[in-house]
Formats: C-alpha cells, structure tokens, sequence
C-alpha cells in the first residue's frame, strides 16, 4: 500500500519548483491533491504533470493573501477531493530586492510578510475546518533555515516572515493536537530552482557558497518534496511541533 494512499492534500503555491514537486510525489503515493497557485496556467501545468504520472489531482486558481479567495479555495478543494485531510503551506517569495533591514524598504516589508506569514495562517484558518470535519490529520508549514542562521547576504523580511512562521508551527501545533492534528514545518537550505540560482550569478559565488555544504551539492525538490512526503504521511504520527531543517549540514558548518 502507497504510504499516502487516501489523503487528500491541499497543496499552496503548488506552480512553483518546490510545490510542484512535492505534488507530484504525493500523488504518486497515492493522495489527492488540491494544486492551488496564484497563477492558473502554473497550477493547471502541475495538474496535467499529477495526472499525466497517473495520479489525481484538481487545479485551484488563489491568492493566499485573499481571505476570500482562500475561503473559496478552500471549499472547492474540500467538493472536489471528497474532503481534505492534510494541507501543506509551501507558498512564498524571496524577492531579489530584499536585503538589510537598515537599508529597507517597508512596502516590501509588507509584501513579503503577506505572502509568506499571513497566506500561513490564512490556509491554515480556512482548511483546517476541513481536516477537522474530516477526523483529523496534518498540516506542513514551510520555514526556512534562514529562520535560524544569520546570512552574509541579509534578506530580512524573508528571514523574519520565516521565523514567525516556525513560531507559528509549534502553536499551532498545541492547539491542533486534541483535534487530531499533527503540525510541522520545514526550514530548507539553498534548494537550486530557476530562481535561487539568481542568486548565485557567477561560478566564484556559487563555489564559496558550496564550500559550506557537507556534502558539496546545494539541494533539490525532491530532497523538500521527500521530506514533506514523510512529515505529512502517518510514519510522521508521533511527529508534531517541530520544524526539521534540511539544508545539507550547512547549519552544522561553523566554517
């Protein structure tokens, strides 16, 4: 048996590298997945992807930080799928422009903390209802190691929407455990998609920053996608309150 056989998984920001992959493995081990993106031409994409790999799958068109969008996506994924036991916040940005908070600027401020903290606890407010009128199940939040370690190249609002939101994983955690529902985050490294890669824009750049992992790669999406697939699935069931940083041992680095 498919260790996510019956699940069914709503799935945020599921049109990027990291969403789209981690969809992808759900549903080959056997879930249901709600792929829900602001974009519909990325959600429908990793739609076609599920269930050209044979698994099933329903596109969502939302913007996380539209209660009203959330609500409604929430509501069709539940029709859809039949109900929704697991929902995995994955969608957020890391713009290019964000840096120091001494050299800030505010609207960015707010643009990434929607994104990535208020789309959390807004998924998390409207699906949860679900899994709970479904008997109970898990939720996954994506952190960042950022929301542990200090960077040469600060990217502040990022950092701190992404320890509000480790925070916010263990309280939820507290209050979600009676009602049978496990909650964890994950706090990735460097995983090399189309848009980290900017930030490396030269082979000297990206040497110096590989010097610092272990293991000499930078990671992948299956590498999150594994991952998430674990923490969601009922191996994970004396799991909950944590957030598990993969990042390739570059937190253990000192050097």
């Amino acid at each position: 048996m498919k260790h996510l056989e019956g699940k069914r998984i709503f799935v945020t920001g599921a049109g990027g590298a990291l969403g789209r992959a981690s969809s992808l493995l759900f549903a080959r081990e056997g879930a249901a997945v709600a792929v829900v993106d602001i974009s519909t031409e990325a959600a429908e994409e990793t739609r076609r992807l599920v269930e050209a790999a044979g698994g099933s799958a329903v596109a969502i068109t939302a913007d996380v930080r539209d209660e009203a969008q959330v609500r409604d996506a929430a509501t069709t994924a539940a029709k859809e799928l039949g109900g929704v036991d697991t929902l995995f916040n994955n969608a957020g940005v890391m713009p290019h422009q964000d840096k120091s908070f001494l050299d800030g600027d505010l609207d960015l401020w707010h643009l990434i903390s929607s994104i990535n903290l208020d789309g959390t606890m807004l998924c998390s407010k409207h699906v949860v209802p679900h899994i709970v009128a479904a008997g109970g199940g898990a939720v996954l939040n994506m952190s960042s190691f950022l929301a542990v370690l200090g960077c040469s190249f600060p990217q502040d609002a990022y950092a701190a929407s992404k320890g509000a939101i480790s925070s916010l994983t263990r309280s939820m955690a507290v209050q979600l455990g009676p009602k049978g529902i496990r909650v964890n985050g994950m706090a990735p490294g460097p995983v090399l998609t189309e848009h980290v890669e900017q930030f490396f824009p030269d082979p000297e750049a990206r040497r110096v920053r590989l010097e610092r992992v272990p293991p000499g790669r930078f990671g992948h999406p299956d590498d999150v996608a594994g991952l998430a697939s674990f923490l969601v699935s009922d191996s994970a069931a004396w799991i909950t309150g944590q957030v598990v940083v993969l990042d390739g041992g570059i937190s253990s680095n000192y050097l």
